[in-house]
């Protein structure tokens, strides 16, 4: 708009410029014509005053009136002396006339002589009559400049305000248009424009160009966070939300008129066994292992696809094929898991259970039935596998013995002592701070072999002999410290939560530990944050027991579930012990940081001290301490070992 105003001042001015050269002309023209006019009126005035015979100067004088229009009319004799005057009055005189005398353009009084000299005449023409339409003419030549130019500008404003407008709507459509299609029609979309707007068309064109860039750069940053969202971190494996996902596309609302195959679980089962005595990086080697191989075995089924459902279970899902062919499928991934066992140096490496699915069967129930068939399959040997072929698995011929084999293992390992304990330190943070040594329990077959001890006491849960399992395990501890005179050292034991839940297993223990008191204030038990959820009031009363015979308990695996911190100080643990997902990278973890930071925080509030485990490296180690928890255990402090 400013520039809209100083080109008006601009035109004004030039207007004002160019009439002022047209009025200066027109009175310089008229200024000639008076002259002329004059020249005409001074004949007509001699010729009058020579026919003046009378010598009368009042006759003289109403002659020259009634032949010229005069301003000024005076008659003199020769002596001077004035016989007749005359001066019109200045309200009569033409405008014109004053700004013509002022610039020195109009016309002087003229003088004649009548009989021989006898009288002198001296006269100035009126020239209203010649000047009146002439200053109209002058008006009119000093404003139209200015008329056109002020119209000029008002139609240039007016079209440029409906140039604007256009243009700011045809912008708008351009913005609607590219948040309906994420596209310019630009043979269209500028069809339109002014080229006034050449350079706006050209940085329209350009936004468009880096808009569709940008969103193409977010989109393909979405598509690949979605992938990462859907895919294991550790082996690149599609995960349980990707799973589903298969089951509900292809098998569930499948349009294919009857999906079916076989989908296989593989557990590994020495995860748990290797973090713990080995550290979770030759853990992630083992989890990388068993990934290789599914994959290897999946590339020889067309269709086959391989998924990690969490930590320890790979999902495999091979369309078309029957139970029969997938018993082939299971005898190759049983010789190339033994073929990793030997290279690895480890006593099993994992247990699959098989079961076929079809539209008609819910993914929740084919879980269910394949897990099942991987505890069936660790009653076999190592590396085994179990195809479930029947609707009831678990009253089945092949389920009642696998069975049986396991309760006659589980029965020789308690009637024969078959336990071997290791212990692993956690290191204070600082004198003040409270740790202990925790216990670790390996099982042994009657031949010598090392029991997968997850499968172990998974199977002793489900044949409700877990109980004796721990109760062997504290009888063991109490044993150690006796022997080994180490009342004054403080050991943890952990509990299942089917011991803890156990009203005679509480019974007993709590007469076990008034028993030996000495021993009781050196103990703490260890029972995970989800065993304690099961049954809170059991928990509570469990807790209770413990402190009254002196002992403390630590809540484990802390952070898995979703508990609150009112819970806990109702329970009134002594530790909690943060899971491993954690404390692991931890440096590099802001979140976690801020996590643990929140957790030490409102524990100690309530009395409570913090415990971290799977501390492998000297760098987490010193995050950890810098965040205020009370100890630390892990590989890098201690593996378990006797002692």
């Amino acid at each position: 708009m400013n520039k809209l105003r100083n080109l008006l001042i601009i035109q004004i001015v030039s207007g004002i410029f160019i009439g002022l050269i047209l009025v200066i002309a027109s009175l310089i023209m008229v200024s000639d014509l008076i002259e002329n006019q004059q020249i005409d009126n001074t004949k007509l005035v001699q010729l009058l005053a020579d026919n003046n015979i009378a010598d009368d100067p009042k006759l003289l004088s109403q002659q020259i009136k009634e032949g010229v229009a005069v301003d000024y009319l005076t008659i003199r004799d020769k002596d001077g002396n004035q016989l007749y005057s005359y001066t019109r009055p200045d309200n009569q005189r033409a405008f014109l006339a004053t700004v013509l005398e002022s610039v020195d353009l109009y016309t002087k009084p003229r003088t004649v002589s009548a009989n021989g000299g006898t009288l002198i005449i001296e006269f100035h023409s009126n020239y209203k009559k010649l000047l009146s339409p002439f200053l109209n003419t002058v008006i009119a030549a000093f404003l139209l400049p200015i008329v056109i130019i002020i119209v000029s500008f008002m139609l240039f404003k007016s079209y440029i305000k409906v140039t604007f407008v256009k243009a700011s709507e045809s912008i708008a459509n351009l913005i609607r248009q590219f948040i309906k299609t994420k596209s310019i029609d630009a043979s269209q979309a500028f069809k339109h424009f002014p080229i006034q707007f050449s350079s706006t068309i050209t940085a329209i064109k350009q936004l468009s160009k880096f808009v569709n860039s940008t969103l193409s750069e977010y989109e393909k940053s979405a598509t690949e966070l979605k992938s990462e969202a859907f895919k294991d971190s550790l082996t690149d494996l599609p995960n349980r939300t990707k799973f589903v996902e298969f089951f509900e596309t292809e098998v569930t609302n499948s349009d294919k008129a009857n999906p079916f195959g076989v989908l296989a679980l593989l557990r590994a089962t020495e995860l748990q066994h290797i973090n713990q005595s080995k550290g979770y990086q030759e853990g992630d080697k083992y989890i990388k292992g068993l990934s290789e191989i599914l994959s290897k075995v999946g590339d020889t089924y067309n269709g086959a696809k391989i998924y990690r459902l969490n930590g320890s279970d790979f999902g495999i899902v091979i369309p078309n094929i029957t139970a029969k062919e997938a018993d082939s499928m299971a005898q190759t991934v049983h010789s190339r898991l033994n073929e990793f066992m030997r290279t690895s140096e480890l006593p099993a490496i994992g247990s699959m259970g098989i079961v076929t699915y079809s539209k008609e069967k819910p993914l929740g129930e084919l879980l269910a039935s394949a897990d099942t068939a991987i505890s069936l399959a660790q009653t076999k040997h190592v590396n085994a596998w179990h195809i479930h072929k029947d609707s009831n698995l678990t009253q089945s011929a092949t389920s009642a013995f696998g069975n049986q084999n396991w309760r006659q293992i589980i029965d020789e390992v308690i009637a024969k002592d078959n336990v071997t304990l290791l212990f692993q330190p956690i290191h204070a943070a600082n004198r003040g701070s409270k740790a202990y040594t925790e216990v670790y329990s390996r099982f042994k077959s009657d031949d010598g072999q090392v029991l997968p001890t997850a499968s172990f006491l998974a199977m002793a849960e489900k044949l409700n002999r877990v109980v004796d399992i721990d109760r062997l395990i504290i009888e063991k501890v109490f044993a150690i410290i006796k022997s080994k005179s180490m009342a004054d050292k403080f050991f943890g034991i952990n509990l299942t939560p089917a011991s803890v839940h156990n009203e005679q297993f509480m019974i007993w223990l709590e007469r076990r530990l008034l028993k030996e008191a000495n021993i009781a204030t050196k103990l703490i038990f260890e029972i995970s944050e989800f065993g304690l959820q099961q049954n809170v009031n059991s928990s509570r009363r469990f807790i209770d027991m413990i402190h009254r015979a002196g002992s403390r308990v630590t809540v484990e695996k802390f952070g898995v579930g979703i508990t609150s911190f009112k819970f806990f100080q109702e329970l009134k643990p002594d530790f909690i012990k943060l899971d491993g997902s954690y404390t692991r990278d931890i440096e590099d973890e802001k979140n976690n940081q801020y996590f643990i930071r929140m957790i030490v925080d409102l524990s100690h509030r309530i009395g409570v001290n913090v415990l971290a485990e799977c501390v492998e490296t000297q760098e987490e180690k010193h995050v950890l301490e810098k965040l205020f928890v009370d100890g630390c255990q892990g590989y890098y402090i201690g593996k378990p070992g006797p002692l």
